[in-house]
């Protein structure tokens, strides 16, 4: 019987496997093919980092995944492929696990393999720069490549008391005299109000009330509060009744913990400033955002020089794919201006591809004539530009546009101009010089008038610009001063009289307010702004899920999205502004 399962093992080896059949299992004995020499293999990489949150960064207790597409475009099979990753950085909390080895992917094959990337609580703040090996048996390996990850260490909530309110009359209440103080032998009621001043969410936390006094009774003292975010209060109402024995002065033993999953953020046994015939503290509330500029700025990001590695974050769209809508404007006109290189002025990265993006949105997602759509760029907008383009009596809109029907949608992506003293900020032509500003620019509010009074249907302005007098930065652009004046961010000054904000026909999206830079995103090429803009109209901004965004739907997407990323891109804000009437479809899809 041993001579023929060994036998047998013999015979069947050369397929890659052996089988022992038992009475109640089936064992599989895996016996590898051995690697052969032979034509070379050419190996490409597309790598993509996915955190479970989605901001790029890899914060306490939080996984995530570098995932390798490994395509082989050679004449040969690869053999024996082998992922490493390790970080310059040591931190027993940072845990990589990496993927079993390749034995083999075939030409024209391309198989996926993910390495798991995980943070331990007490991970530490620190950018990691981890090298990416990938070798192959016979050595045909790619040059190194390094994916930069910021860790983010957990930084706590704290719950504090803000104040509390004294009700001695409605229901439950009893009161010897109605005057919003305690007094002993009555019953009350207290809302006990609180805030998480901390920068995490107070997770699953828990309250109660409690008293060293027998003659003090306390009801409804317990309780859950659920999550408390960053900043947020939520109030405790507790029935409090001292009888007439107690003889305490000074605030009374009546004690407040609260208790939160991470047990950081509690707040043990702080005495409530509740006395006899006194009034209470009221509640005071505190501005508390998240600070995200402590982190590291950067997100996740790709190091390589080799052509053979391509890289995209998990969360960038692809927003040169614009998708086809139902919506039709056959009689709206579209003007895109996109100015990126400046005779005078620094450049505006990324304008003139805004441009080219912003000309396919207008035609498939907004439903314009493409023979409706016209697009300046650079040496298009030299001169006179502005004013041959949009002056109401002798430009060129004014002929194209037929009153009361014509729908006309204004782009804008260049640089904005504020003059030193910030009095007025102008829209510039690529030709123009500082020195002469205010006659080769166009004001904004000179700008504005002069679209309302053409007559149109309706108008809806997108400026991508900023005008604080610096010009567009990224994370590898550096931003340059525009204006001369020491200090960028002027807040430029509103007119008293702008009658386009009341006029239900008129609307106006704009990248940033007055003193913020708007930004640019290298991983999309184009404005950060806009980059949101184009991921909106693509269905992103469709909160109600109607398959219809509307100018609100987007507002609201636009102010959460530019500025969460814009702060951790330059630990600075940029606000989307929005002014018009609510109620436009953008589109429909």
């Amino acid at each position: 019987m041993k001579k023929y399962i060994l036998i047998t093992l013999l015979l069947i080896a050369h397929q890659g496997f052996a089988q022992i059949k038992g009475e109640s299992a089936t064992m599989q004995l895996n016996i590898s093919q051995p690697y052969v020499r032979g034509l070379p293999p050419n190996l490409y990489v597309k790598l993509q980092f996915v955190d479970d949150n989605g901001n790029g960064l890899l914060e306490a207790e939080e996984n995530a995944r570098l995932i390798l597409a490994i395509t082989n475009n050679g004449s040969g099979p690869a053999q024996g492929l082998q992922v490493g990753l390790k970080s310059n950085v040591y931190d027993p909390d940072l845990s990589i696990t990496l993927p079993r080895i390749i034995r083999r992917i075939e030409p024209n094959e391309t198989k996926e393999v993910e390495v798991l990337i995980s943070a331990g609580f007490n991970i530490k703040s620190h950018e990691h720069k981890m090298q990416i090996d990938i070798t192959e048996n016979f050595g045909y390996d790619l040059d190194p490549a390094n994916l930069i990850v910021n860790t983010f260490q957990y930084v706590p909530a704290k719950i504090v008391f803000s104040g509390m309110e004294i009700f001695d009359q409605g229901d439950g209440t009893a009161a010897k005299f109605a005057d919003g103080l305690l007094q002993a032998g009555e019953r009350i009621k207290a809302k006990i109000v609180i805030q998480n001043i901390g920068q995490n969410v107070a997770f699953n936390t828990y309250y109660s009330v409690k008293t060293t006094d027998d003659n003090i009774f306390l009801e409804n003292n317990y309780g859950t509060l659920g999550d408390v975010k960053v900043g947020e209060t939520k109030e405790i109402l507790v029935t409090i009744s001292p009888n007439n024995r107690v003889k305490t002065v000074g605030n009374l033993p009546v004690f407040l913990s609260l208790t939160e999953a991470k047990t950081f953020g509690n707040l043990n046994n702080h005495q409530l400033p509740l006395a006899l015939e006194k009034k209470v503290q009221k509640p005071q509330v505190l501005t508390v955002k998240a600070d995200l500029e402590k982190i590291q700025k950067q997100v996740a990001r790709i190091e390589y020089k080799s052509e053979k590695f391509s890289f995209n974050k998990s969360n960038i769209k692809n927003i040169e794919a614009v998708p086809l809508s139902k919506t039709k404007r056959p009689n709206a006109l579209g003007i895109i201006i996109g100015i990126e290189n400046y005779a005078d002025l620094p450049k505006a990265p990324y304008a003139s591809n805004d441009a080219d993006i912003i000309e396919k949105y207008f035609v498939n997602a907004l439903g314009m004539d493409k023979s409706n759509v016209l697009k300046y760029s650079n040496e298009d907008t030299k001169g006179f530009f502005f004013r041959t383009t949009f002056d109401p009596d002798n430009g060129l809109l004014s002929r194209k546009i037929e009153k009361g029907v014509t729908e006309l949608f204004v782009y804008y992506s260049g640089h904005g101009v504020p003059d030193k003293n910030g009095d007025e900020v102008y829209l510039f032509p690529q030709d123009g010089k500082m020195d002469f500003l205010s006659e080769q620019g166009y004001s904004l509010n000179k700008f504005y008038d002069a679209l309302s009074k053409l007559g149109a249907k309706n108008v809806t302005i997108i400026l991508d610009a900023c005008f604080s007098g610096a010009s567009r930065q990224s994370e590898s652009i550096s931003a340059s001063n525009l204006t001369g004046t020491k200090a960028l961010g002027i807040k430029v000054k509103q007119t008293t009289s702008r009658p386009w904000e009341n006029d239900p026909t008129f609307r106006v999206l704009s990248s940033s307010s007055g003193e913020e830079t708007s930004l640019g995103f290298d991983p999309s090429q184009s404005g950060l702004y806009t980059y949101f803009l184009c991921a909106g109209l693509q269905g992103e901004a469709d909160s109600n899920k109607d398959r219809k965004i509307t100018v609100e739907e987007m507002q609201e997407y636009l102010n959460k999205n530019v500025n969460e990323l814009a702060k951790k891109m330059s630990g600075k804000s940029q606000t989307p502004v929005f002014y018009g009437a609510p109620g436009m479809i953008l589109t429909e899809y």
